[in-house]
């Protein structure tokens, strides 16, 4: 089922815990094809080292300052985890504390429902430092909203990979280097794996016989084929299977399935915040 929480009014814990038990149901519920539309959007991360410039125009005591960014390095991504005593994200439209909250589809709380830390791609940031541009895991795909920088710990790191549905191919990098290429499971014609950019915002551990493998690595990113799924949103993710034989067809819910070992790989190397670009 769907949740929607007004601005007017906070979301409570117990309304959070609610969310946190159908995005499980949505995650990692069974189902006939042993998948789920399974635990991604444009903007890449900027990076936030900012100088300032001051130029003096000739015959004029008149003097101008301007606020340069320096260049992003084009595999840096920048990782936001949120402190501990922010138990709710509450993310405005503008980087100004008076400006509206985003309204969100469901409260996102810090612990997630899996009791990891909340962890957001940074897309942006203000020159002065203070405010985050993030990518927020609820519906629409893509959903952003900036907080302040004082409820975060700022991280970056090189990590990115990229899903191709054309190929079934996913592919990921550590700054140049390639350290994992692996044939995957999509999306069905009726469920198609959605496109954009994602990012991994969760780690569920399961185990080798489960229908999701050993491990799920959830995305920010929902099925747009599918309004709920085992009585929760339809999350998807990158996850194992149980079924290695399909890997390189259309069988999915959404989710992306890869081998078993290839999963337990990128749990143990891919951090949180990854971002991951799929396209058809």
């Amino acid at each position: 089922m769907s949740f929607m929480f007004p601005r007017s009014s906070a979301p409570t814990r117990t309304a959070a815990v609610l969310v946190g038990v159908a995005l499980l149901a949505a995650a990692c519920g069974g189902g006939a094809s042993g998948d789920a539309a399974d635990p991604t959007t444009t903007t890449t991360a900027v990076p936030v080292v900012a100088e300032s410039t001051t130029s003096t125009v000739a015959s004029t005591t008149a003097t101008t300052t301007t606020t340069t960014v320096r260049p992003p390095d084009p595999f840096e991504t920048f990782v936001a985890t949120i402190k501990p005593d922010v138990e709710l994200l509450e993310p405005h439209l503008e980087a100004d504390g008076d400006s509206e909250f985003v309204e969100l589809e469901f409260a996102v709380t810090n612990p997630t429902y899996f009791d990891n830390p909340l962890v957001l791609m940074v897309t942006d940031r203000t020159a002065d430092g203070e405010w985050l541009k993030v990518q927020i895991p609820v519906r629409p795909n893509g959903t952003e909203g900036w907080i302040p920088a004082e409820q975060a710990v700022l991280s970056s790191h090189f990590v990115r990979a990229t899903v191709n549905l054309t190929d079934r191919v996913v592919k990921v990098w550590d700054g140049d280097d390639l350290i994992a290429e692996t044939g995957a499971v999509i999306g069905t014609a009726n469920t198609p794996t959605p496109v954009g950019r994602f990012f991994v915002n969760d780690l569920v551990q399961k185990w080798d016989g489960s229908a999701y493998g050993p491990y799920i690595l959830s995305l920010s990113g929902f099925s747009e084929a599918l309004d709920t799924f085992g009585g929760g949103v339809p999350v998807i993710a990158i996850h194992g299977t149980n079924r290695p034989e399909l890997v390189g067809g259309a069988h999915s819910n959404g989710c992306i399935r890869v081998p078993n070992e290839v999963v337990t790989f990128l749990a143990e190397h891919v951090p949180m915040g990854t971002p991951v670009d799929i396209s058809a």
